[in-house]
């Protein structure tokens, strides 16, 4: 099973009878905008970070994942808020002066519920401090910024909401406790011909890219069953 996370945990809750609430592992993210004191050109269509700041400790991780404007992002802000249609071509002359940044946290802040009710499911969030939490994360990495002399002394935010992240894992991890559980096969607990390779397995705590050990997790288990099953 590969059908990514929310679907495969709502798949693998509903063969299993499970009635209990399932955690969805993600990085909570904030959208923000600096404004470049220098001109940053790119002739790139979609171009990679600059700079990636983290901040790594026991109880304090995040991470600010800094790009320049390109036509890929300002095409899209249009798209979301096509009132801003008018003022494309301001907006394309700019790009080369703005900074487009995620600020994701750690898993611990994940806040995601997913619960099977009667004939369907409900997926829903708790806690009520995410946003305040990203917009901390984000003075410090403005604050950074600022202090380096890079960009002017304002920017903007958007919180997208709860779950627009994308990064959704670790609802079915290896070797967990109880049902929801793969062995090291990603072969489901006491069902021995249900495999599953998508991000459900995993717990990328400190990795805010997973798609490629996703994928190469994905190529791993498709090898093992072409030996290993007839």
């Amino acid at each position: 099973m590969a059908c990514g996370t929310l679907a495969t945990t709502k798949l693998v809750v509903d063969y299993l009878k499970i009635k209990s609430e399932i955690k969805i592992k993600h990085h909570p993210r904030l959208l923000s905008l600096f404004f470049s004191k220098e001109p940053i050109k790119s002739a790139m269509t979609f171009t990679p970070s600059l700079l990636q700041i983290v901040k790594n400790s026991n109880n304090d991780c995040f991470s600010g994942d800094l790009r320049p404007g390109n036509k890929l992002i300002t095409n899209s802000i249009i798209e979301a808020f096509p009132y801003l249609w008018p003022f494309k071509i301001f907006i394309n002359l700019l790009r080369f002066r703005t900074i487009y940044s995620n600020i994701l946290l750690d898993t611990k802040d994940s806040n995601i519920f997913l619960k099977k009710i009667r004939d369907g499911f409900k997926i829903y969030s708790k806690k009520t401090q995410t946003k305040n939490l990203l917009k901390n994360k984000n003075k410090e990495i403005y604050k950074f910024l600022l202090s380096k002399n890079i960009i002017y002394p304002f920017y903007y935010s958007i919180f997208p909401g709860v779950g627009a992240d994308y990064h959704y894992f670790g609802s079915i991890p290896f070797n967990g406790k109880g049902k929801l559980s793969v062995d090291n096969n990603c072969q489901l607990k006491n069902s021995k011909n249900i495999y599953i390779v998508d991000g459900s397995v995993f717990n990328f705590k400190t990795n805010k890219y997973p798609l490629g050990i996703v994928i190469a997790n994905a190529r791993r288990i498709g090898e093992y069953l072409s030996k290993n099953i007839k």
